[in-house]
């Protein structure tokens, strides 16, 4: 395995342009001036993609945008050579792909007039930056969840996106796609519930004996001190630091961010309460001993009306993933996407069921470009989704119960 030695700015720019050339790519994008602004894009107009971050969801989320009609990759962007050249090798049988440039730093990439919209799929430490670099550049953004590493964080991107109105900003919560939702959030509307007090949320996985972040081998140059970049404290070059940074607190946030923000975003979406007003966690590591974040954790939220409780454990996966809502009378699951209903007095009985209808969120980010729909996660959503997980994060991380102060969006008890 092998890594790179300290780099310059100067000198990492000289590497990032020679990688075009190794990876027989063509020449680099064309230059932009700083008056250009997004242009307007029709219904049959050409979107061409930038990927900021080419591991998993990146490519994923690349595939799932060129699926749509005269989408084409433009141009990736990654600090890892191993990576660029698997998107390259995937991407180079579809339609629109592969990109035509290869960069490792996203910057001259911006530069770019010709690329209408990124998707920025970085480790999370690594998501402020871009993000508002791209909305700088006016740029379109699809931005992976958790869309931000830091409550001050979050603010300031949805201050930065809502200055452009004209850009389309999607976060990366992608059930909100889902179709069959809207009709759990109906007959919840019409009172079939009951009155909601507790909500209950889970994800449980085994990755005990076969974590699918733990290292291997690659080849190629890896920009580790641009990795570290966003970071107060440096750390050296550590393979488990690098392809399992979700467990580290210098890169992320653990399971309450990485997952819980998924099942905390459909709480919000069908009780209709989205701000905590406090929030106990704890848990530990137990199982999986080089995280850093806990394999076990719980949170418990108070919104005044209800109380939500998230718990993953990555130990054992009896449970799966899913969400329960207690109403006085009846209970709505959601069973991983799969949601039923049963009514809670007399014979218990189920009175409804939704089977999964998931549909492409990338696609929705990209016919909103094109002004046919509007985007089903903006800016705003995504903060809001993310904070209660951030805010336990501060709970687990203090030992302290927190509160949340909605008017001068502030922590309070720390």
């Amino acid at each position: 395995m092998t890594h790179s030695k300290r780099i310059t700015r100067r000198r990492f720019l000289r590497q990032s342009t020679a990688a075009v050339t190794a990876l027989g790519l063509g020449a680099g994008l064309r230059p932009r001036t700083a008056l250009s602004v997004a242009r307007t894009i029709g219904a049959n107009d050409r979107i061409v993609l930038g990927l900021i971050g080419s591991g998993g969801m990146g490519t994923v989320d690349l595939l799932a945008a060129m699926k749509e009609p005269n989408v084409v990759a433009g141009a990736v962007c990654d600090l890892a050579e191993f990576r660029l050249k698997a998107l390259i090798e995937k991407t180079r049988d579809q339609p629109g792909g592969p990109p035509k440039a290869v960069f490792g730093d996203y910057r001259p990439m911006l530069d770019d007039k010709g690329i209408d919209a990124v998707i920025i799929a970085t480790p999370d430490h690594w998501h402020f930056q871009p993000f508002v670099d791209s909305i700088g550049a006016d740029k379109h953004v699809y931005q992976q969840k958790p869309m931000c590493y830091t409550i001050e964080q979050g603010r300031e991107m949805v201050r930065v996106a809502q200055a452009k109105p004209n850009l389309v900003v999607q976060i990366g919560t992608q059930r909100r796609s889902g179709r069959h939702y809207p009709k759990a959030k109906e007959l919840i509307d019409q009172g079939k519930l009951g009155k909601i007090t507790y909500v209950r949320c889970w994800d449980t996985r085994n990755w005990s004996r076969n974590d699918p972040f733990t290292p291997h081998p690659f080849e190629g140059k890896l920009d580790w001190e641009r990795f570290e970049l966003p970071c107060e404290t440096k750390n050296k070059f550590d393979p488990y630091r690098y392809f399992a940074w979700r467990w580290y607190w210098e890169y992320a946030g653990g399971l309450v961010t990485d997952v819980g923000v998924h099942v905390m975003d459909v709480v919000h979406w069908l009780t209709g309460r989205d701000t905590p007003r406090d929030v106990v966690c704890n848990g530990g590591v137990y199982g999986l001993p080089y995280w850093q974040t806990p394999d076990v954790v719980n949170a418990v939220w108070n919104y005044g009306t209800h109380s939500v409780v998230f718990t993953a454990n990555f130990n054992n996966g009896f449970h799966g993933d899913g969400l329960a809502l207690y109403g006085t009378d009846a209970t709505m699951e959601v069973q991983g996407h799969d949601i039923v209903v049963t009514a809670e007095h007399g014979k218990r009985e189920v009175i409804a069921r939704f089977a999964s209808e998931n549909a492409s969120h990338e696609g929705n980010w990209i016919r909103a470009i094109r002004g046919q729909e509007k985007v089903n996660a903006p800016v705003e959503l995504g903060f809001k989704s993310l904070l209660p997980c951030l805010l336990a994060n501060l709970a687990y991380r203090s030992g302290k119960k927190l509160s949340w102060d909605p008017q001068a969006e502030k922590v309070i008890g720390l």
